[in-house]
């Protein structure tokens, strides 16, 4: 999975003659790690993407965008200055390293001819990209940093350009096998692929594993072990590795799985299992089909994890206010026996004197039974009386107040909880930004996304949105799925049509299905696979078994004010079902 120094060579190698002569248009700093280059050249425009990122740290040219930051960085204003405009001259890479370096022709503040250097260090999390004149002398880094830092450079404006620091290795190939022979016994414990990947220049994991694989070396063997012929098989494996450099010849893949690029390389590696491997048209079209998915499911993981820490933030504070306020309504029960308090003591109230701070008067159920009723003994007993009256209204009022709020936050916990459902049913990062959208705007969550510049505060870009989930049944019915609240309810009160079956898991949360009937009867086969569905796609996946409720959708009542996705409805069916995901959509995620 790393862009290593083979790659690199391979796109350069592709690339170099569709740069050279272009002319650079317009530069973006779209994230703190990637810079933009928009180039118009004789085969066309294309964008160059230069990324210092220390994951996905890569030189592409890319069919995507993405989206451009209100402010530009001080960077990028710099590059705008020294760069737009400059025509490229050459791009070239480092022998055996991630180093590429595109040379422009641009223009001083004196509009005189000045050249430029424009370098991307590919190295983790030590990656940059800087851009130098032709005395070497620094004009800026995207990450700048002093001595400090590193002893050996420093990555400020106006400081001496170094390359970075040259490591000691071998060509590729070595001059010979007997070096490479000798190389291997002087690290007669260490493992071979270790030996290759740090000692040879170019050799990066998945190569050293590629070499050995491809000349038949078995897994753990040590230098120790290795003889002429095992010496002359890795040797002639290492001289086709150079050749593809030196040529240019390099045949890209992608390792694919159930639809997914997990890896990608500038050859076919030995290693990869046949059935998983893809050749791809380029080296370029590899990394940026592979970067575009490994970004996008990044963005996923990080817009998921943020809505879901939104979430339970929410549901944590919500659960806890549920909690006390059942605590005061099970004290507001105690409003009825200040009443029978106060019945008893006007019943006796003969009985009482000021001065008395309690009292045991017999019960108006039992007469046998005594209850001791406590008094304020620096009250009469009609003023007793009244207190005891005075607590009961005002315990009974609490109690209503109480019982009130609590069902709507019973209300809201139920609805925070069917976000919660339809987030951990996305699959796409667009069906994630539908459900983050209606988090928003209920005032769960906070929009991530920066606005562009001249956009106004709360406004919202209009998304179109997206169709419910299509599954066709076996008996050859329509059932439709929906992904989130608000489609819930398009999907249910407005699509779907009067004699249409609706389904839901039955109190939890989860889709709304919908089985277009066309007027026609649903059988029993259909409207068990819609019910597996519909407990697929709830709180119910995991059970064995989950009651799901259907009835016409015609009998569907939405109360004024209530959140999105929550119906009313009454005589209603009940299946139970195990859940089971359609498997047309397993198909279109594989």
């Amino acid at each position: 999975m790393a862009f290593d120094s083979m790659t690199l060579s391979a796109i350069v190698g592709e690339l170099k003659p569709r740069l050279i002569g272009a002319k650079i248009n317009k530069i973006h700093q779209p994230d703190p790690h990637t810079i933009l280059l928009k180039c118009h050249s004789q085969a066309g425009q294309l964008r160059l993407l230069l990324s210092a990122h220390p994951e996905n740290g890569r030189v592409v040219c890319t069919e995507s965008t993405k989206e451009n930051p209100p402010k530009a960085p001080m960077f990028l204003m710099v590059l705008r200055k020294w760069l737009e405009g400059a025509r490229i001259t050459d791009f070239s890479c480092t022998e055996g390293e991630r180093v590429a370096t595109l040379d422009a022709e641009g223009r001083d503040e004196l509009g005189d001819p000045a050249p430029l250097h424009l370098v991307i260090e590919i190295m983790g999390k030590h990656s940059n990209i800087i851009l130098y004149n032709a005395e070497k002398q620094i004009i800026d880094g995207i990450r700048r940093y002093g001595s400090h830092l590193s002893r050996y450079r420093e990555v400020l404006p106006g400081k001496p350009y170094l390359p970075p620091p040259p490591m000691e290795r071998l060509s590729l190939p070595p001059s010979s096998e007997e070096e490479l022979a000798a190389l291997f016994y002087a690290h007669p414990d260490q493992e071979l692929a270790a030996i290759l990947r740090r000692e040879i220049m170019g050799i990066s994991p998945l190569l050293a594993d590629h070499v050995l694989a491809s000349s038949g070396m078995e897994e753990g063997l040590s230098p120790d072990q290795l003889g002429e012929y095992e010496i002359h098989c890795i040797y002639t494996i290492l001289k086709d590795l150079g050749e593809m450099y030196e040529k240019n010849s390099f045949q890209p893949h992608l390792r694919q799985q159930k639809g997914r690029f997990l890896d990608f390389a500038a050859i076919a590696p030995a290693v990869w299992p046949q059935e998983e491997l893809q050749s791809a048209e380029s080296m370029n079209q590899a990394v940026d089909l592979f970067y575009r998915q490994r970004e996008e499911e990044q963005q996923f993981r990080k817009a998921y994890n943020d809505l879901n820490r939104s979430l339970r933030h929410h549901l944590a504070r919500l659960n806890k206010k549920i909690s006390l306020e059942e605590t005061d309504l099970c004290q507001s029960e105690a409003a009825d026996i200040y009443k029978d308090s106060g019945d008893l003591l006007s019943a006796y109230l003969w009985h009482l004197s000021k001065g008395m701070d309690s009292v045991e008067l017999p019960s108006f159920a039992d007469p046998e039974e005594k209850i001791l009723v406590k008094l304020d003994p620096a009250l009469t007993p009609q003023e007793n009386v009244q207190r005891y009256y005075r607590r009961y209204a005002k315990a009974k009022k609490a109690r209503g107040s109480i019982q009130k709020q609590l069902e709507q936050n019973y209300r809201e916990r139920e609805y925070l909880l069917s976000i919660e459902q339809a987030m951990n049913d996305c699959g796409s990062l667009e069906e994630l930004s539908a459900v983050e959208r209606e988090a928003v705007s209920a005032g769960y969550h906070k929009a991530g996304a920066p606005q562009k510049p001249g956009t106004k505060a709360g406004s919202e870009k209009r998304v179109p949105a997206l169709p419910p989930r299509k599954v066709i049944s076996a008996d050859g019915f329509t059932i439709l799925i929906g992904r989130n609240n608000k489609q819930n309810d398009r999907l249910s009160l407005n699509q779907a049509a009067e004699h249409d079956i609706w389904l839901h898991a039955q109190k939890m949360p989860g889709s709304h299905v919908i089985i277009v009937s066309h007027g026609q009867e649903i059988p029993e086969n259909t409207l068990a696979e819609a019910a597996a569905y519909a407990a697929w796609f709830s709180k119910g996946r995991d059970s064995n078994q989950v009651p799901v409720d259907y009835l016409p959708a015609g009998k569907l009542r939405k109360p004024p004010g209530s959140h999105p996705g929550y119906v009313i409805f009454s005589g209603q069916r009940t299946l139970y079902v195990q859940p089971r995901e359609p498997q047309e959509l397993k198909e279109e995620q594989d």
